[in-house]
């Protein structure tokens, strides 16, 4: 807590109480009222925190004068769950008054002390206070003591576990302890039913066990010394709580010892700390016990009161349409911020001020930027299109580099295609500008704006030639694939027989399969669906452990871990961008790397557990700062064993593999048992709990969130909800709009739509309803795939690929506008940071796929294409390339050394 500050605003507590008056606003409604009083008591605490006890003592009476006129509202009664959930229930509100007493107490002896001695008044009239005002004297209450001793974050605190300097006490109690607890040497168990108010340590003490008791030994010795329950955050715990009781007797009595630092709470306790560092829990999936609290749990079950609450799709789609073209309006001066990184401040504030005056300023820069980038652009589509000419006019077989320049081609031409939309873009924005400005003004910049549109006119020229020259390649391309579809290879002798008991080795179905230069191009990917992993799987007489794994590895010179590439075995660039996306996902490399899996695996389970055992393998070669590239040969071979569609050499769909992986790790790894709760309230809990089936993985932790889908009857209102968990969101793009952003396509994923012939259990008829997704449970790692392909309309089992450039942000994507009401109120972070993307270039019947993945360790972004890994401008990030997405909120691990 900061230095008290000196009264100045009154003389007594009388005056205080005057300003604490609150007008009539009884006609306000109740929502704007609850906020209202949020924010009182937000305002409170700070002052308080701060110092200040005379503004915090009238913010604190307003916060109860502005409760008083809630509970007078003729809506508060049915009211009463949002008004518990926005300001706590009668136990939090007793914890405030107690404050609020405590806060008069010492300002009421502040202004005694202040008063002056009048000679004329009785001396028995001007009694001294009581007591000195001192805010450390020993006679501190549990409320002060925690703010004086201070906080620590989860952040520092696992810094600390690394360390092996902190000794941490658990007082949650033992049930809870023992259902998931630190994974940390020196945390233990201080159950809180072992903790009562008056005891010494030395009673404490006795009462502990055995190995607690050795651990409590080291209180002395260790550098620091952190508490922890569940969720304690507020800098004033209620007194009797376990945490400040036990705060009271290591700080009060416990005279033989002397820590060698000030003891610190967990900053959100073990909740927090599970979410932010779940692999250093032993069951990160288990939630805080909950209390009853029938009123909220009603409300729960109710996500939408009514109707109109209801954000209707078509609505959406008609507003989106009805918009300006240039919605959400670019401030083009600020893009890319990297481009003007080292201008000086006040040259970027000139410049902003200059747009502000004269908007086709704006204009003229941003065309500069674009055709400076689009130039550059050219000059090396022009250099790979050449050498594709004359490579088709030899008429040479494709080679391995052929097919790398290749793929080479279909970026640039994502590029060029990026290029193009903002050059629209750009003459969108220049025609609304003339609608826009008076004539005077048009004639005034007539000499600038055809200037502009000179270059635009250009740019569409250069863009209507390139058009042709891809067209005309794939023209070309489909030619050789209808030739390699009808070749026949010749007749190979059969293989070696293995020894007896032995699996066959990888090495045979890649050396026996169509050559490289052979199965270079690309052809259709398959979407068969019903091709799911089979419920048999072959009998595994070895372990994928005791195989000698062939990596294939190219070594290189200062390469720095992580930043390995993964060799296309013949269209596996799917593979490698998924991979590579995983690879820089740090808490499950974490895992991997450091052998932690090994002790999670299980052999019951339809894969046996080698999927995991081969992905870690891999990730273990890609990260220890050896190798240019290495070939994932082992994984690809054990992955087609379960999935045929993997085995060949045709070019698959990066997110189906995503998908069947995810499904495939969380069930390598589905080990860790979840103790059964005594009572389960929440349907989502129940859910979840099917799901699961009381098992859970590393991977489910990480990945997997659940999904509310909620249907209101339209006649009477009645509501019901199911639940399902998914491992990523797959989000369609806005229809008819060749440039959107990633927040229009989570509205529209997450706005209701209608439904006929619903089964209403209420009207025991068929009604109109409507049917509405919410998120019931964020996961840390959330993964959003973008619906580029869909079925062509006019060929029968055709797909075509939607090329719209999406923008998405790189920071701070707020997910809080589109969770259910009971996650609303949970702990977990809403806000998440893009940390990779999976890329798909090209078509459906010739594309590639790469990845752009920001590395922790580094702090910068880089891009994987197959074998080559280079540094990634974080300006480039963004492109109609984006397939696959992934964000995060957990914080990050550095695996570099």
């Amino acid at each position: 807590m900061a230095q008290l500050k000196k009264l100045y605003m009154a003389d007594r507590l009388e005056d205080l109480e005057v300003l604490t008056v609150i007008p009539d606003i009884s006609s306000k409604s109740l929502k704007m009222l609850l906020n209202t009083a949020k924010k009182l008591l937000i305002t409170a605490d700070d002052y308080r925190i701060r110092g200040d006890q005379e503004l915090a003592y009238i913010s604190y009476m307003k916060y109860f004068n502005m409760l008083s006129i809630i509970r007078k509202k003729s809506d508060y009664a049915q009211n009463k769950g949002m008004v518990r959930e926005e300001l706590g229930d009668s136990d939090a509100n007793r914890r405030i008054m107690d404050t609020l007493e405590q806060l008069s107490n010492v300002l009421s002896e502040r202004y005694e002390a202040l008063l002056p001695v009048n000679a004329n008044t009785s001396a028995a009239l001007i009694s001294p206070p009581t007591k000195p005002i001192d805010v450390k004297s020993n006679s501190l209450t549990a409320h002060e003591a925690y703010a004086t001793l201070g906080i620590i974050s989860c952040e520092a605190l696992f810094q600390r576990m690394q360390q092996k300097s902190v000794l941490v006490m658990d007082c949650r109690s033992c049930a809870d302890y023992e259902r998931s607890r630190l994974t940390y040497f020196c945390a233990f168990n201080v159950a809180e039913e072992l903790i009562t108010p008056g005891m010494s340590a030395g009673r404490l003490q006795a009462r502990l066990s055995s190995s607690a008791k050795a651990s409590w030994a080291s209180r002395s010795v260790k550098e620091s010394v952190v508490l922890m329950d569940w969720s304690s955050k507020d800098v004033q715990p209620g007194d009797n709580t376990p945490i400040a009781t036990l705060l009271d007797i290591l700080k009060n009595w416990d005279p033989d010892v002397t820590y060698r630092a000030p003891i610190q709470i967990l900053d959100g306790g073990y909740q927090h700390f599970k979410m932010m560092y779940p692999t250093q829990c032993t069951n990160p999936s288990v939630e805080r016990p909950q209390q009853n609290n029938n009123v909220i749990d009603t409300i729960d079950d109710i996500e939408y009161p009514s109707i109109s609450d209801i954000t209707m799709k078509e609505d959406i789609l008609n507003a989106d349409n009805s918009k300006d073209k240039q919605r959400p309006s670019i401030n083009r001066a600020n893009k890319p911020t990297t481009l003007r990184i080292h201008e000086p401040s006040q040259q970027n504030h000139q410049l902003q001020l200059q747009d502000q005056i004269n908007p086709i300023n704006e204009i003229m820069r941003h065309q500069a930027e674009l055709l400076e980038k689009a130039q550059n652009n050219d000059k090396l589509l022009d250099n790979a299109s050449k050498k594709w000419r004359r490579m088709h006019a030899e008429g040479t077989t494709l080679t391995a580099s052929d097919q790398e320049l290749n793929y080479n081609l279909l970026q640039l031409e994502s590029k060029a295609e990026d290029y193009k939309i903002e050059n629209n873009r750009l003459r969108d924005k220049l025609n609304r500008y003339k609608e826009q400005q008076p004539q005077e003004k048009l004639q005034y910049d007539d000499e600038t704006t055809k200037h502009i549109e000179s270059k635009i006119e250009e740019r569409q020229r250069l863009d209507e030639l390139h058009e042709r020259e891809r067209l005309e390649r794939e023209r070309q391309l489909a030619i050789a694939r209808e030739a390699k579809r009808h070749y026949k290879p010749p007749p190979t002798e059969p293989a070696a027989k293995t020894s007896e008991g032995s699996p066959p080795s990888p090495m045979n179905g890649i050396l026996k399969s169509v050559p490289f230069d052979q199965a270079a191009i690309n052809t259709s990917p398959l979407y068969d669906r019903s091709t799911k992993p089979r419920n048999e799987r072959p009998i595994a007489t070895e372990t994928a452990t005791t195989r000698v794994r062939d990596f294939s590895p190219v070594v290189g010179q200062n390469v720095r871990r992580g930043l390995t590439g993964l060799k296309n075995l013949g269209n596996t660039c799917y593979m490698n961008s998924i991979l590579q996306c995983l690879s820089n996902t740090p808490q499950l490399m974490e895992f991997c790397v450091s052998n932690k899996y090994k002790n999670y695996i299980s052999r019951q389970n339809k894969t046996n557990g080698q999927i995991i055992e081969e992905v870690a393998a891999l990730m273990k070669v890609l990260w220890n700062g050896q190798y240019k590239c290495v070939a994932s040969r082992d994984l690809r071979y054990v992955v087609g064993q379960y999935q045929k569609i993997f085995s060949g050499v045709d070019q698959q769909d990066s997110h189906e593999f995503l998908t069947i992986l995810m499904d495939w790790l969380h069930s390598d790894l589905q080990t860790l048992k979840v103790p059964p709760k005594p009572e389960i309230k929440r349907a989502s809990e129940k859910a979840w709990l099917e799901f699961t089936k009381s098992q859970e993985s590393l991977i489910l932790h990480l990945f997997y969130g659940q999904i509310k889908s909620t249907v209101k009857c339209v006649t009477c209102s009645m509501e019901s909800a199911t639940y399902e968990c998914f491992s990523n969101l797959s989000l369609e793009l806005p229809p008819n709009s060749n440039f959107c952003h990633l927040n229009q396509c989570m509205d529209m994923y997450f706005s209701g739509e209608k439904i006929h012939g619903w089964n209403c259990p209420t009207c025991k008829t068929k009604r109109d309803a409507i049917k509405k997704l919410d998120i019931s449970k964020l996961p840390p790692v959330l993964v959003v795939h973008l619906k580029r392909f869909y079925a062509d309309p006019s060929n029968t089992g055709a797909y075509i690929k939607k090329q719209s450039y999406l923008e998405f942000p790189l920071e701070n994507l707020d997910m809080k506008p589109y969770i259910a009401r009971a996650e609303s109120r949970t702990q977990t972070p809403k806000t998440y940071k893009l940390y990779a993307v999976s890329n798909h270039y090209g078509t459906m019947e010739g594309g590639h796929y790469t990845a752009f993945c920001k590395s922790d360790s580094y702090g910068r972004w880089y891009k994987f294409d197959d074998q080559v890994v280079s540094t990634l401008d974080s300006s480039n990030v963004v492109s109609s390339a984006a397939y696959i997405l992934f964000y995060t909120w957990l914080p990050p691990v550095d695996l570099s050394d």
